[in-house]
């Protein structure tokens, strides 16, 4: 089965790279175009092109590959390259529309106005359209939804639990947290307002355990978030180490103690499903895709991440059970597996891109 695959980047947290491109690496003989330029290498067994940013070029590009190459599936990534594949084809190749499946990888209420726009035109036309989660699908507008419906499903988000295991078993690791005697606390994402980093350094200005806290990420809030965490109590140790490869990410969430998200708003995000198989405590904004993920109630606590004290007092509980939270590291692993291993997301998408190439396996 040959698959051309359009994304907008291509980057240690790139989903349709890391989790698609990589986990079916072996079954798809696939082609990876992504609009911005890559910051880490493709694989040798997985064709590529990656441009600058310029949308002019990759039609170009996009246009070249579909004449040359007889594609059995594509799979759109992000409403921009959804126009960019429309473009390309109009008007002699629109016919390949008949074999695209596009993901929503985010919930609608996340995604910039310009962007919905993109999505729906891309939707309208996309033959298939699957989602990261049910609580993604049950986002869309129904206005939108009226138009697509029939045509679009739900595949969970799924993580890779044999490449944290392999991680897990390095004993040559290395460590990241810098002292075993705090409470370590891990913050995984962009820095932004709907991350809203923010509530936990305003609620850790309350509490009175001496922490650790690491940042992972990168965004238009490092600045302002550095700032504040500066003025913050000596018994607190902030670091922001921006953004890492997959695997240095993994390895600080095998070391951390409680993983937390106050995020506004999601997909399905796979950094909670990783904290949670490397054996993280959780504590998560009620938010739908973090109610879809339903930790083991033993190994999470939900708070309204716009109540100062429902923060504050969930990062007091979790720190004063920190030795109960540390035998536990195990209760996670069969419950993340279970429901939301990698191959489950990847042997669902295998039987569309089957439906879409009308071929078997």
């Amino acid at each position: 089965m040959k698959l051309l695959r359009l994304a907008t980047t291509l980057n240690p947290t790139s989903a349709p790279y890391n989790q698609f491109s990589l986990g079916l690496k072996k079954a798809v003989d696939q082609t990876y175009c992504s609009l911005l330029k890559n910051e880490i290498p493709i694989e040798d067994s997985i064709a590529g092109f990656h441009g600058d940013g310029s949308v002019f070029k990759m039609i170009k590009v996009v246009r070249n590959l579909i004449k040359r190459h007889n594609f059995d599936v594509v799979h759109i990534h992000s409403g921009v390259t959804g126009m960019i594949l429309l473009i390309a084809a109009f008007p002699f190749k629109i016919s390949i529309f008949k074999k695209t499946v596009f993901t929503l990888h985010n919930s609608w209420n996340v995604i910039k106005f310009r962007n919905q726009i993109l999505n729906f035109v891309v939707m309208l036309v996309a033959r298939k359209i699957c989602t990261c989660g049910q609580s993604s699908r049950e986002s869309i507008p129904k206005v939108i939804n009226f138009f697509i419906a029939k045509k679009t499903i739900a595949i969970v988000n799924g993580f890779d639990n044999e490449r944290i295991d392999k991680i897990k078993n390095n004993k040559d690791a290395t460590k990241h947290f810098s002292d075993t005697s705090l409470v370590k606390i891990l913050c995984v994402g962009a820095l932004n307002n709907t991350k809203n980093q923010i509530s936990l350094l305003k609620a850790l200005k309350e509490i009175t355990v001496d922490c650790e806290l690491v940042f992972l990420g990168d965004g238009a809030n490092k600045e302002a978030l550095n700032k504040f965490a500066q003025q913050l109590n000596s018994n607190l140790d902030i670091r922001f180490k921006g953004r890492v490869s997959r695997n240095v990410t993994v390895e600080h969430m095998l070391e951390a103690d409680i993983s937390i998200s106050l995020s506004n708003g999601e997909g399905l995000p796979i950094a909670v499903l990783e904290s949670m198989y490397a054996g993280c405590f959780l504590i998560l904004s009620t938010i739908p895709p973090h109610e879809e993920i339903s930790p083991p109630s033993t190994r999470c606590i939900f708070v309204d991440a716009s109540s100062l004290s429902d923060v504050v007092n969930a990062l007091q509980i979790s720190a004063d059970s920190i030795d109960s939270i540390k035998s536990e590291r195990e209760t996670s692993r069969e419950y993340s597996i279970k429901n939301f291993g990698l191959d489950n997301m990847l042997g669902e998408y295998m039987k569309v891109y089957s439906l879409l190439s009308n071929k078997r396996g």
